[in-house]
């Protein structure tokens, strides 16, 4: 499964574009009733729309660095988008300005109800005939850090309040959809300065304003509100000339088709990012059961290496604990182990090495030792309790001979899995792994808020994982949630000598990290999209004259 900021990604780049198409609407309906009688009050205003049109294109092709990584252009496009979208609001404004406000005559003795029946209908009037019909502006996507972010939401509200004004005070009552867009583009405005908090000390604040998090969610819903609300009203007055009618449906239908290959290319190139993420981590997985498997022989090798001492073997045959002890003394230290057992043919302690004080017990019944007592070399991984959680060995027993041949103990080494031994395979992969007693997380290189800690003593809970690795002894690859985090993870069985699953190796990588590789790519698409939508305009154009021509 992807991760929902895949979704997220390309819904903003969707929304954004459906937005600069309804404002290119606007455009065009001011632009076709300019050409008519080239009144400087709708140059400002289809200059206006067109800079919003342009702020939204540019806008679409802005992707959240914090989850797909360094933009193509840094931080330029936001401050572009910015800079169109308060240059469109201050021009639409202007336009408004400049356009004289026709108020409601003064009726006297008349019922202005049925006056303004026939006068103040709410059915668009004609663009060409009535240059008074307004169209409204929608609103940009945030940018840049500063004071810069506070005009768009003072813009849109300005406006809002001036096609209020008209529908109101005016007598241009069919504009009232128009300041309701603009009221609540307005609010996507104010919810668009949540990227000044997302670096917020407070962790409630920052997760709330996160990308793709609840504030961008309400965000583009209210962007997506407003564009349905101006589109609804702006498609009433494209559809009066057969030309426009074409134009904007040769426009949508491009747009559509472009926005359904750019979804079904970025997915692809994700998923196929993500399958192989998994491939790589499986990878990963066997590089840490390879490394598991060099302990052993490294630890069998130092068995062998006690063994072959030939003051040990007279000292087990005499029972001298004490001579055993001064014999091994600098072992562990020098081999960089981190146990050392040594056994009588009975399977009876006379020595431990990490703690020579405690002996005389009996390991026969331990299946390793067993099996070196009657001459065969092996080694295992087991586990034993922990202070924070179980430790996981990785052992090596080697039969002990008098210089007879005769079998006369066991040498028994060990060495702990500990978080030093993943954290080299994390420096070698770069990726986050831990080693599990059962399914408890024993070993690991994720690292507890202090720093320094690690979340050790975890019980992996996943009843997928549990089953398929623990139960059925295979392999588990699939998305995982992590310490509130969604991994792409490998789980692989850890058998002792006796190939029972006494645990499990695991290896991921944050799910996130697969958009972050395709982030580049995913913009690229955005970008050439864009760029195409736009060269498509012309020749779309040109199809719906070169029709209308014909069909008249």
């Amino acid at each position: 499964m992807l991760p929902i900021q895949f979704f997220g990604q390309n819904i903003h780049f969707a929304i954004s574009l459906f937005a600069a198409l309804v404002f290119f609407a606007v455009f065009w309906l001011h632009f076709d009733a300019w050409t008519a009688k080239k009144q400087l009050r709708e140059a400002v205003n289809w200059l206006g729309f067109l800079l919003l049109a342009l702020s939204f294109v540019v806008s679409a092709t802005i992707i959240e660095q914090s989850v797909l990584g360094n933009s193509i252009f840094g931080d330029a496009s936001e401050n572009i988008a910015l800079v169109l979208r308060i240059l469109g609001y201050i021009a639409v404004i202007v336009g408004q300005l400049i356009d004289p406000l026709q108020l409601k005559p003064k009726l006297a003795g008349l019922d202005e109800s049925e006056y303004t029946k026939g006068v103040a209908s709410t059915e668009p009037p004609d663009q060409v005939d009535n240059p008074t019909t307004k169209a409204p502006a929608v609103v940009g996507f945030s940018g840049v850090s500063g004071l810069l972010h506070i005009l768009p939401p003072l813009g849109a509200l300005t406006i809002a309040g001036l096609y209020w004004r008209r529908a109101t005070t005016g007598l241009e009552r069919h504009l009232r959809p128009v300041a309701v867009s603009f009221l609540l583009l307005f609010a996507f405005e104010l919810t668009s300065l949540r990227q000044l908090w997302e670096a917020s000390s407070n962790p409630l604040i920052a997760r709330f304003v996160a990308p793709f998090a609840s504030v961008w969610i309400i965000e583009h819903i209210l962007l997506l509100l407003a564009v349905i609300v101006l589109g609804r009203w702006v498609w009433r007055y494209l559809t009066r000339r057969f030309i426009s009618q074409l134009f904007m449906i040769f426009t949508s239908l491009t747009l559509a088709i472009f926005l359904l290959t750019t979804a079904s290319f970025t997915y692809l190139l994700t998923n196929n990012v993500q399958k192989a993420s998994l491939d790589n981590l499986s990878t990963a997985a066997s590089v840490l059961g390879y490394a598991i498997d060099g302990k052993k022989a490294e630890t069998l090798a130092n068995s062998e290496s006690v063994a072959s001492n030939p003051d040990i073997a007279a000292a087990i045959v005499a029972k001298d604990h004490d001579r055993l002890v001064n014999t091994t003394t600098s072992f562990l230290h020098d081999k960089k182990q981190s146990s050392l057992v040594i056994t009588t043919n009975a399977g009876q302690v006379l020595l431990r090495a990490e703690d020579p004080d405690r002996w005389g017990d009996s390991l026969s019944s331990d299946t390793l030792i067993r099996r070196a007592l009657t001459g065969q070399s092996g080694s295992t991984v087991s586990s034993k309790a922990g202070v924070l959680a179980p430790l996981v060995y990785i052992k090596s027993a080697t039969p002990i001979r008098d210089s007879g041949g005769n079998i006369v103990g066991a040498a028994v080494v060990g060495l702990v899995a500990d978080n030093a031994f993943v954290d080299g395979i994390k420096k070698s992969t770069g990726l986050d792994s831990s080693i599990y007693s059962g399914n408890v997380r024993s070993a690991t290189t994720f690292i507890a808020p202090d720093g320094t800690s690690r979340w050790v003593g975890v019980k992996e809970t996943s009843p997928s994982v549990n089953k398929t690795v623990l139960h059925d002894s295979k392999a588990y690859k699939g998305t995982l949630g992590i310490l509130n985090r969604q991994f792409l993870a490998v789980y692989v069985p850890l058998k002792d000598l006796d190939q029972s699953v006494v645990g499990m190796l695991f290896v991921g990588q944050p799910q996130v990290s697969i958009l972050q590789a395709a982030g580049r790519s995913v913009q690229l698409t955005f970008i050439v999209t864009a760029v195409l939508l736009m060269v498509s305009i012309l020749p779309a154009y040109l199809i719906a004259r070169y029709l209308a021509k014909q069909l008249d």
